[in-house]
């Protein structure tokens, strides 16, 4: 049997699709993923987990903010965050590859069970030295590094793990689901922290959190397991690397869309992360700043339940491409808004666009992916996201001290735009219509 490794790179990849075959699934309702009962299962743990996930953000942004005025350098405040965005980096960048090969070697329902189990450890440890009183800069960045090598390993299996709880025919409604799973709590998650910071402080906030994780890993129990697809011989960890990342090097797509991800990722999407320092220009408070976060969850939101409605569509590259065009031009303007009104009107229409741009991406990674390959392709998103947006933080952190935080936003989505224009202008493949390969597994819908 001649095997794809003997065949030519292009041919490789026509082979890995077609093990798949290419089926246009046609257009479906936003919600039919949850006829599958793993899929609810996973999709209502997450939404609990991520509600507690984006109080925390929201606690531990105000946080980072007021050590900077506790240690006398209030001024210094976007680059305090920006290392909070270093921390998250080197281990993303660092463990991410490995993490997609383990992805793809592992039960990916039970090492969710282990990253989740240790994600709310690492919470109740930052939610007992905050309550305490006893947490400092250098122990914040420790513990974000904790966290950051944890989800280099969530992050790849989760995702990859989707594509095995539905059919292909739902597979734009799990991912957008799930999307909204995620930016729905980037709504909720902030308002509710802003009412609870003054009672229950921000320690209360990361402890919520911490409990959360409680959910999903029930879920996680309750779900079947998710068994080893062997489709070759094993290779070693780094052949394994190269495998997944020549995959995505050699198809025309795929390599578009994790250039424009690390585009977004490196000079506009850490926006979110430095909203503290924004409500600092803005010269408003912690309640303000959670009304920030939940405009730009509500905008999130939208782009979310807009991808899932998407199955049907055929251009998704153009829908790629054009998203990230959108996205830096509306950060361009949102750079130039002085009140918080506008800015929370910006800060919506930008994190609509940067959601349906995320979630062609994922859309079409996992569908030009072959399930064997598909944590380790998937683990290059990962990477992109666990590691260039946290090192674009510290970037726009730092260029935010020195030239204020808006205009280093207005230097961001600048590129961003210019970028993507270039790259619809570029590459064909990107304006061509996509069928999407559709994975050889069963899928039970009830149970």
């Amino acid at each position: 049997m001649v095997t794809k490794e003997r065949l030519a790179p292009e041919l490789a990849i026509e082979g890995a699709l077609d093990e798949a075959s290419a089926a246009e699934p046609g257009r479906t309702s936003f919600v039919a993923a949850l006829g599958y009962r793993d899929f609810r299962l996973f999709w209502t743990g997450l939404v609990v987990s991520n509600v507690g996930t984006w109080m925390q953000i929201f606690g531990l942004g105000w946080l980072v903010v007021q050590l900077a005025v506790k240690d006398g350098v209030p001024q210094l405040a976007p680059l305090y965050l920006g290392f909070v965005g270093l921390a998250r980096a080197i281990p993303g960048l660092t463990f991410g590859l490995v993490a997609g090969v383990v992805a793809d070697r592992t039960d990916r329902r039970r090492l969710l069970m282990v990253t989740q189990s240790a994600a709310g450890i690492t919470a109740g440890i930052l939610a007992a030295l905050t309550i305490a009183d006893r947490i400092n800069i250098v122990e914040v960045l420790l513990l974000v590094a904790l966290n950051s090598i944890v989800f280099s390993f969530d992050a790849p299996t989760r995702q990859a793990m989707v594509s095995r709880l539905v059919t292909d025919r739902e597979l734009m409604s799990a991912i957008g689901l799930n999307s909204a799973a995620f930016n729905g709590a980037t709504l909720v998650g902030p308002l509710v922290g802003g009412l609870l910071i003054v009672p229950i402080g921000v320690g209360g906030l990361m402890l919520i959190n911490a409990l959360s994780y409680l959910v999903i890993v029930g879920a996680l129990v309750l779900m079947t397991p998710q068994p080893v697809v062997e489709m070759r011989q094993r290779r070693s960890m780094i052949d394994s690397i190269k495998e997944g990342v020549g995959f995505v090097r050699r198809d025309p797509v795929l390599r578009w869309v994790v250039v424009l991800a690390v585009a977004t990722a490196g000079l506009t999407r850490p926006y979110i992360q430095l909203m503290p320092a924004e409500a600092q220009f803005l010269g408003v408070g912690a309640q303000e700043l959670s009304w920030l976060l939940a405009a730009s969850g509500a905008g999130a939101l939208g782009g979310a339940l807009a991808t899932a409605s998407l199955g049907g569509a055929q251009r998704r590259g153009l829908l790629l491409v054009s998203a990230a065009f959108t996205h830096g031009l509306l950060l361009l303007l949102f750079a130039f808004q002085r009140s918080l009104l506008g800015a929370m009107v910006f800060i919506a229409g930008t994190s609509f666009a940067v959601m349906l741009f995320l979630g062609m991406a994922n859309t079409l990674m996992q569908t030009r992916s072959p399930d064997h390959l598909r944590g380790r392709v998937m683990s290059v998103h990962t990477m992109v996201f666990m590691g260039f947006m946290p090192l674009g933080q510290l970037v726009l952190g730092a260029l935010g001290t020195v030239v204020g935080i808006n205009n280093a936003f207005l230097v961001g989505g600048t590129a961003v735009a210019l970028v993507a224009t270039y790259a619809v202008l570029r590459a064909p493949a990107l304006r061509m219509p996509m069928a999407t390969p559709a994975g050889p597994r069963a899928v039970a819908r009830s149970g």
